[in-house]
């Protein structure tokens, strides 16, 4: 596993951007916190959609270090979608989406330990996915069609709080096994 490593630099300047964008507006009220609230998670697409290409990083890693074709990447989803997603997310997440069935598939094919590593990455997305509200009854939800420069934001937050969140868990497990001896 690559360990992420957070660079709090960043979250710092996305708040600034975004205090300086309802401040400039006389939005005195909003406050950031270092994580979401469950609550706001619902309501906030953008978030959402950057907890959700993280997750699909985090699947094209897992698939590209299972099997006999265990290589390293020149580009992560991450790296080359990023821009994309946070900006036009419908026509980026149409793409990521059938990709990540294609790494869920080459996961699954590492035996028991893929399978496991499969299921736990699916219920990730399905855990994200539930957060997109209906728009009205009966209609499925969609992806924005586009974001702008304040959801940027708040997608790049979701993205990277995603991340770490990822990371705490990997050290987690690391330490869990260095106390049993594993």
């Amino acid at each position: 596993f690559s360990v992420f490593r957070v660079d709090e630099s960043r979250f710092a300047l996305l708040r600034l951007i975004i205090y300086r964008h309802h401040g400039s507006r006389q939005e005195r009220h909003m406050e950031i916190a270092p994580k979401q609230s469950a609550e706001s998670q619902i309501k906030d697409p953008a978030y959402n959609c950057g907890c959700l290409l993280s997750v699909f990083n985090s699947l094209q890693r897992a698939a590209h270090k299972t099997g006999d074709a265990r290589k390293e990447l020149n580009t992560t989803i991450a790296e080359r979608y990023f821009s994309s997603a946070s900006s036009n997310p419908n026509g980026a997440f149409s793409i990521l989406w059938r990709l990540h069935q294609h790494h869920l598939k080459k996961l699954r094919q590492g035996g028991a330990k893929g399978e496991k590593a499969a299921f736990r990455i699916k219920e990730s997305i399905a855990e994200i996915c539930v957060r997109f509200r209906e728009p009205a009854p009966g209609v499925s939800p969609d992806f924005p069609r586009f974001f702008t420069l304040v959801e940027q934001g708040r997608f790049a937050l979701g993205y990277y709080q995603q991340e770490a969140k990822r990371a705490a868990a990997i050290r987690a497990w690391r330490e869990r096994q260095k106390l049993q001896g594993i």
